[in-house]
Formats: C-alpha cells, structure tokens, sequence
C-alpha cells in the first residue's frame, strides 16, 4: 500500500463533476492505493464471499491492466522499429539518387568532352576517319594530281 502523489491524485479527480464551493473542493489528506502484491496479501485475511470475489475482480482487473501496459510497450516497440527503418531507407535512397546524380554528371562531362572533339575536327576541315582511296579509280586519280604537278 501506498500513499499518491499530488499529481497522480489530480489526475484521477473528475475534472467536469468536481464540486466547487463547501465539502469535497479539496481533498485533505491524498488517498492510499494498493499494489497487487498488496491485493493478494488481503485475500489471505478477507472472510466473507462478498470480499473475496471483490478482490478476485481487484486482480483480474490488475492483470488486465499489465496485459494492456505489454501490449502498448509491444506496440511502441514494434513503431520504432518502423521508424527506424523509414529513416534507413531514406538514407539509402538518397545515396542512390545522389550516385545516380554523379553518374549523370560523369556521364554529361563525357558526352560534353566527345562533343568537343568532333567539333574541333570539324573545324579543322579533316575527316580523321576518312579512309585512303584504293582500287583502279585511286591509281588513276593519283596519276593525274601528278601529272598537274
């Protein structure tokens, strides 16, 4: 058995039926409360049938109570743990998008140089890909540029 704090028995007080004016406006002394430890110490000292099925119903109340507590911790638990692995999967995708984003860059810096290139050959008016004349046609038009010269 235990004695509540001030703001324990705050918080159980009705907030909408208090009375505001003469008796039962403040409380004197705060009240006990027992524990289930304590609970199952009376059953050993309770005589009529009348009490012992209250105290039956005072702990099954209190197991209920625990089962209840389990359930939320679970549940917080288990909302962490989601939590945690949304934060996780936000990270790794933007790690993706950022490598996807160098990739991009790497990948227009390439294209950007190749396009260079091909622009100053262009300019230069040589087409280095240009391959030498062969055959009977070649052997000719070579005769006549020497024959100009």
């Amino acid at each position: 058995m235990f004695e509540l704090t001030k703001d324990e028995y705050d918080s159980l007080r009705c907030k909408n039926f208090t009375l505001k004016s003469g008796r039962g406006q403040h409380s004197k002394y705060l009240p006990f409360a027992f524990t289930r430890e304590g609970i199952a110490m009376l059953s050993g000292h309770l005589r009529s049938e009348i009490a012992v099925q209250a105290n039956i119903n005072i702990m099954r109340a209190f197991f209920q109570m625990q089962e209840a507590l389990l359930i939320v911790s679970n549940t917080q638990l288990q909302l962490e743990q989601i939590r945690a692995e949304i934060k996780q999967l936000r990270t790794d995708m933007n790690d993706t998008l950022a490598d996807q984003n160098d990739i991009n860059e790497m990948t227009r810096a390439q294209l950007e140089a190749i396009s260079d290139a091909l622009m100053e050959l262009q300019n230069q008016g040589k087409n280095p890909l240009a391959l030498p004349e062969i055959g009977y046609t070649a052997i000719q038009k070579r005769r006549e540029e020497e024959e100009k010269k």
